[in-house]
């Protein structure tokens, strides 16, 4: 049997997923904390669409009471802004004092 990478970055199966749902991580947030769905280096460019649209899928069909929990738990991940802020200028400077 084939298998469906669903997150290029971290290498997660579709299976993984399931697994997950299966044990009771219904939500976006909990799923990327419990697969590491979404943490690669495109920060979930990629593969957060396809989950969202699996998970609205399965909210749809017949499997949503056994998998799912609440619908409205189908969102965005939260979007954390850096702890400090920095300016482009300081990024530059750090990289000019670099021996």
């Amino acid at each position: 049997m084939a298998k469906t990478i669903l997150c290029h970055c971290e290498d997660i199966e579709i299976d993984e997923l399931y697994s997950a749902l299966e044990q009771g991580y219904g939500d976006l947030e909990t799923l990327k904390r419990y697969t590491g769905i979404g943490t690669g280096k495109c920060q979930g460019k990629c593969c957060i669409v396809q989950t969202l649209r699996l998970l609205a899928s399965l909210q749809t069909s017949h499997t949503r009471e056994s998998m799912m929990g609440d619908p409205d738990l189908i969102h965005l991940p939260t979007i954390r802004p850096p702890v400090l802020p920095m300016r482009i200028d300081d990024i530059a400077d750090m990289e000019e004092d670099t021996p």
